[in-house]
């Protein structure tokens, strides 16, 4: 009876951590994959700084691929908070399609929002225009 019972406590332990480490190793993973969609828009964002979203010249392209070609609509790049508008409009922006599709699917809903804010202003010799704060985070759900 004695040795029942101390070999369910060993057999209930080795469960415990390999259970613990199969679901530790799953949260691991999905941290980095929200680090590296956090980077990858970080590292659009910078394109996007010098942009003039107000731009007439002749054949001015940017990054994006919408009417407005500094926006963050570029398939499968989606700005659901925004269609079609200058990325580094301040407020919250909302992105769908950075992640892979079997983490912003259900029963995750990852989502990768950045906020802009204008803190200060840079005068370039012929225009003023305010200098972008931007700040990314990146949300899921744990079932």
């Amino acid at each position: 009876m004695v040795a029942m019972l101390l070999t369910s406590i060993m057999v209930t332990s080795v469960f415990s951590v390999a259970l613990t480490v199969k679901t530790g190793g799953s949260k691991g993973e999905r941290k980095i994959k929200a680090a590296a969609g956090a980077r990858q828009v970080a590292a659009v964002l910078k394109n996007y700084v010098t942009g003039d979203p107000n731009s007439t010249m002749v054949g001015f392209t940017g990054p994006g691929q919408g009417t407005n070609k500094w926006s963050m609509d570029s398939p499968p790049v989606n700005d659901t908070s925004c269609t079609d508008c200058y990325a580094l409009t301040p407020g919250s922006h909302t992105l769908t399609g950075i992640l892979p599709s079997t983490f912003e699917d259900p029963p995750y809903n990852a989502r990768v929002i950045y906020f802009v804010t204008a803190t200060d202003t840079i005068t370039d010799g012929v225009n003023t225009r305010p200098v972008p704060s931007v700040s990314i985070t990146t949300t899921w759900t744990d079932p």
